[in-house]
This record gives structure tokens, sequence and C-alpha cells, in this order.
């Protein structure tokens, strides 16, 4: 059998009650074309099955590490991560998101590579087929992009940085309980560091939060969660986000 390439990358996943997606990501990185060089998932004491999922995984990947802190803000967990991992790029990913081309991580750090970047994120495409759910991330998608250059809107469902660009930063600011992923892209961005979104790859996530808000609702509530922090700052922002707690469509 082909050995696979291992590449010089941390993948970080954080994880709250995501029994129903972790298993599905995991899995999806285990069909890579590539490999990274480890894995760490930094879960907040989940009252569900997720431990017991990743758990399950670490034979397939003896690089594969699980860690539990106490729940505090997801920024944390990132930072987490991110002290217990050493390679020198580092991919954070939500629970719920997916590879579905085997070839997909190879492409993703092919093209940051090529483009000599020092932070980037791929399209987020909607783990669905219907076709509202195809129009409402393309619409985002063009959103973020179009963000770029006056005020950049980036999540960390994907987020690429190198080690040595989050650390001379400070990572994320664990105080912020919304909005971490925007900050820290934007304060890289002031400090010197290039950021690309990628065009090469794209990624899939659920499509559980606009299941449960409603996609009118969903829009209007990140809208207004911008507007807020404009007007306020981050941490006097007050829009709620819940993380963890959702089932598998």
């Amino acid at each position: 059998m082909h050995k696979k390439k291992i590449l010089d990358l941390a993948i970080i996943i954080p994880t709250l009650n995501e029994e129903h997606f972790v298993g599905y990501l995991l899995d999806s990185i285990a069909s890579q074309s590539v490999l990274p060089k480890e894995i760490v998932v930094v879960d907040a004491y989940s009252a569900d099955k997720t431990v017991m999922e990743v758990r399950k995984r670490q034979k397939t990947f003896p690089k594969l590490r699980l860690w539990r802190i106490p729940k505090f803000t997801i920024a944390r967990q990132r930072n987490f991560g991110v002290k217990k991992a050493s390679a020198n790029h580092i991919l954070f990913l939500d629970a719920d998101m997916e590879f579905k081309d085997s070839d997909a991580l190879a492409k993703y750090i092919n093209e940051v590579s090529e483009k000599k970047c020092d932070v980037a994120a791929a399209t987020n495409l909607p783990n669905s087929k219907y076709w509202k759910d195809q129009v409402f991330f393309k619409i985002e998608d063009l959103l973020f992009k179009g963000s770029r250059l006056i005020w950049p809107v980036v999540t960390a469902r994907n987020l690429f940085v190198r080690r040595t660009v989050f650390e001379k930063n400070g990572g994320f600011d664990e105080e912020l309980t919304v909005g971490e992923d925007q900050e820290l892209v934007q304060r890289v961005i002031r400090n010197g560091s290039k950021f690309i979104f990628l065009n090469k790859v794209s990624l899939y996530t659920s499509t559980r939060r606009v299941q449960k808000e409603g996609r009118t609702k969903y829009a209007l509530k990140m809208i207004f969660f911008g507007l807020d922090i404009i007007l306020k700052g981050r941490k006097k922002s007050n829009v709620a986000y819940e993380f963890g707690n959702f089932k598998r469509a």
C-alpha cells in the first residue's frame, strides 16, 4: 500500500457536544491523499458521546490527541490546541466541517504554499444539495470575499495560520465569545501578514445553524452582529452565539 505523505500541519478541532459531526470530519481527514502531522481535538467537557467518537478513531490516527478543558470560549480551546501541537502550520476546523474531495487537503496546502500567504481560508460550501442552502452559502461567500479590502469577514470554520504568525500576534483573544476569528485575521493583517481567500479548493460545512434559526433570521443576526461590534466594540457586543448542541440532519 502506498504510504501517504505527512504534512507539517496540525489540525485543531474544538468540540462541545459534537457527537453527530466530529466522527464524519475525522473520517474525511483519514480519506485524504495526504495527512496532517497531528490532529488535536480540544473538548469542553461534552455531555454527549463526542469523546467516544474521537477515541474510536485514535487507532486510525496515532497522532490524534484528545484534550479536555473547562468551557470558557472557543478561542481558549483553539489556543490550547496550538500549544499542544508542534507543527509549523495550523489549520483550524469546526467539528461540523468535512472534506469531500480526497485531494482537498493537498490542494489547500499547495495553494497556501504557491501564494506564500500567512493566513488563508477556503470557500465553505453547504453539506446539503437543497437549492436554498446552495444560494445562501454562495451569497455568503461573495460577501466574505467582497469584505476583504474593507473590513475582512472570516470564520474559523476553516482557517489556516502559520505558527510563527499566530504566536507573534498572540493567538485568539480568549475574552471574546463571538467574532474571535475575524478579530484575529484583522489583527494579523494590520500587523503586516498576508491573508487570502483560496480559490482552488472548497470545504463543506453543515447547515445546522440556518436550519435551526431560519436563513433570513440567521442572515439578519450576522448583519446586526457586524454592526453591533463596529459601534460598540467586540467585547461589548450583545450578540449570542451557541456553541455545540446540534444534531445532524
